[in-house]
């Protein structure tokens, strides 16, 4: 495997790949053109895939399955990859479970979405669970998010008025049904939107 070029802190090999590395491992391994890395490729390649997934976490909190990807992009060893993501995670710069309870934390979004969401980040539904686990209020996160939805949006329910024409009454219905449908989407369980619908109409 030999080193066909450098240029801007990237190696380009006789195997094809182009691996971006530091300055501090071209420095550390004395890499120069035409040099033979065969013996070296796995800790130069290991090395530099763990100092671009920090740079990568310092940007921005990414999960295990997120870092992985982009890494994949920059390196052909799969196993430099999985050892340096194993490492950074020894290390406490990645952790899903972590990633979950902030992700709970930061969006309005009702369970179930937030659970389609972090799935599609590749973290696993025990571990979205658990993360509910932690907060230890589960129920009431969905609850108050949904409570302050349906308060902010209370021009849109529908409530019982003789005063008003059949028309207006069934143009209001029509506004909560669409009202209905949109925390659906939002990821509350319909039996909980009816349930707290009902509820808030009570006071009224």
């Amino acid at each position: 495997m030999i080193i066909k070029k450098i240029s801007r802190n990237k190696l380009y090999l006789s195997t094809e790949e182009i691996m971006d590395i530091s300055p501090f491992i071209k420095q550390k391994y004395g890499l120069k053109v035409n040099d033979d890395i065969s013996s070296l490729y796995d800790n130069i390649s290991y090395e530099a895939a763990l100092e671009k997934g920090i740079f990568l976490i310092s940007l921005k909190d990414r999960t295990k399955k997120e870092l992985y990807k982009k890494l994949e992009e920059k390196y052909q060893n799969k196993n430099s990859i999985k050892k340096a993501i194993k490492k950074l995670e020894e290390l406490g710069y990645i952790n899903d479970l972590d990633y979950s309870i902030s992700y709970i934390k930061n969006k309005k979004y009702g369970k179930n979405r937030i659970t389609y969401n972090l799935i599609q980040k590749g973290i696993e539904k025990k571990i979205v669970e658990l993360a509910y686990e932690e907060l230890e209020t589960e129920e009431n996160i969905d609850d108050k998010r949904l409570e302050t939805l349906i308060k902010k949006n209370e021009k849109k329910l529908t409530y019982k008025n003789s005063d008003l024409k059949k028309e207006e009454y069934l143009k209001q219905l029509k506004e909560e049904q669409k009202f209905i449908q949109f925390l659906a989407r939002q990821g509350f369980s319909l039996d909980k939107i009816f349930e707290k619908i009902k509820e808030y109409k009570s006071h009224f």
